[in-house]
C-alpha cells in the first residue's frame, strides 16, 4: 500500500472531515485501532476516534480492532471492496464488536 497510503489516509482524513462532532444523532461514535499488515505481518496500527474526530498512528485501547492486509484496505476506502464479505470470507478479522466494524467499513467508504 506504500504506493497507495497517502491517497488512502487522505480519504479517510477527508471523511473525517466531513463529521460534525456536534450532531447529536451521529451513527459511529466508537473508537477503532486498524492493524495494517503486509504479507501476514503488521506494520503500522492506526487508530480511527470518531468521538474526538482523530486519525493517527498509535496503539490505544479501542472498543474494535481490525486486522487488514494493505491492498484490502486501499480496496475499502477507495470503494472497491465492501467490509461485511471481507469479515465473513476470513480476509479481515476482527477483535471486539464485528458490527462495528462493517458500520467503520460502510463510513469509510463514503
Amino acid at each position: 500500500m506504500v504506493a497507495q497510503e497517502a491517497e488512502v489516509f487522505a480519504k479517510i482524513q477527508a471523511v473525517l472531515d466531513t463529521v460534525d462532532p456536534n450532531k447529536p444523532d451521529r451513527k459511529v461514535v466508537h473508537v477503532f485501532k486498524i492493524k495494517i499488515t503486509q504479507n501476514g505481518e503488521v506494520v503500522k496500527t492506526m487508530m480511527l476516534d470518531l468521538v474526538k474526530i482523530k486519525f493517527y498512528e498509535g496503539d490505544d485501547e479501542a472498543e474494535c480492532t481490525m486486522t487488514i492486509p494493505d491492498e484490502i484496505l486501499a480496496d475499502v476506502v477507495l470503494n472497491k471492496a465492501e467490509t461485511t464479505g471481507l469479515i465473513t470470507s476470513g480476509k479481515v478479522t476482527v477483535d471486539g464488536d464485528v458490527e462495528l466494524a462493517k458500520l467503520l467499513g460502510a463510513t469509510l467508504s463514503q
